[in-house]
This record gives structure tokens, sequence and C-alpha cells, in this order.
């Protein structure tokens, strides 16, 4: 996140394999946790989003350390 971050700030074009990566590295960090620290945890009402019938397919997130995931989900709830 903190690279991101840096691009931000000295103005280098930012695309969304860049916001991806910084999401799953902020999964990465966060993921055992399920804490407001990941987007997707907080903009879904503090909790985990879980569709899948199967813990063993997604370990009990829907965007588990998918950071193309995380963005499509965080998009999707702004629309």
């Amino acid at each position: 996140m903190s690279d991101l971050l840096i691009a931000i700030a000295t103005g280098k074009k930012i695309n969304d394999a860049d916001i991806a990566n910084a999401l799953y590295e902020v999964c990465d960090n966060t993921h055992s946790s399920c804490d407001d620290n990941c987007p997707v945890y907080r903009l879904n009402g503090s909790k985990t989003p879980d569709t899948a019938n199967d813990f063993r397919k997604n370990r009990g997130c829907d965007t588990f350390k998918n950071g193309t995931a995380m963005l499509a989900f965080i998009r999707e709830f702004k629309s």
C-alpha cells in the first residue's frame, strides 16, 4: 500500500493492476483478522463477504487474497 501512496503522491499514473496489487497486500497482511483495515470488509458493514458454501473454495471470503476481486467488489459497491 505504501508503494501505491508514494506513486500517487509523486504524480505517477496508477492503473488497475497497481490498485489490485495494493489491495492484495492489504488482504495478505490482514486476512486472518478480517477487520476494518480491509476496505472490502469495511464496505460490507464490517462483515466478510461470503457467498460460497464451501469454505475451502474461498476461505470464508469472496475476495480472499484476490486484489482484482477486491477492486471489483469496491467498484460494484459504489454503483
